[in-house]
């Protein structure tokens, strides 16, 4: 399960430089982080504290495509952030919670 880590790790650090495609990149990264557990454990929590930060501070294409979008249609705009936050700060939440059960369950398989 480490090697999940670590890999989960790389496609974080990945989905930072990457401007596009990064953010959707991070729904891997925490899919990857969630199954973390055991001696992965750190890296897993490391991957998924690296995609908040990425989707909350650094990625300005999901902003911008957000903005273009409550521009087309002004009565939408609070729909379309809680939709990107639901969306993908949501992916990582959820995979919180699902690494934290899978450790439970590997630690107490060991």
């Amino acid at each position: 399960m480490k090697a999940l880590g670590i890999t989960a790790m790389i496609f974080a650090i990945i989905a930072i430089l990457v401007p596009i495609a990064g953010p959707y990149l991070t729904l891997v990264c925490a899919l990857l982080a969630a199954f973390a557990a055991g001696p992965g454990l750190t890296f897993g929590i490391v991957a998924i504290l690296l995609n908040l930060l990425n989707v909350i501070f650094l990625s300005p294409s999901l902003w911008l495509t957000a903005g273009m979008v409550s521009a087309d249609q002004s009565n939408n705009s609070d729909a379309v952030l809680a939709g990107i936050g639901v969306i993908f700060v949501g992916a990582q939440v959820v995979a919180l919670i699902i690494l934290s059960i899978v450790h439970m369950l590997w630690k107490k398989s060991v």
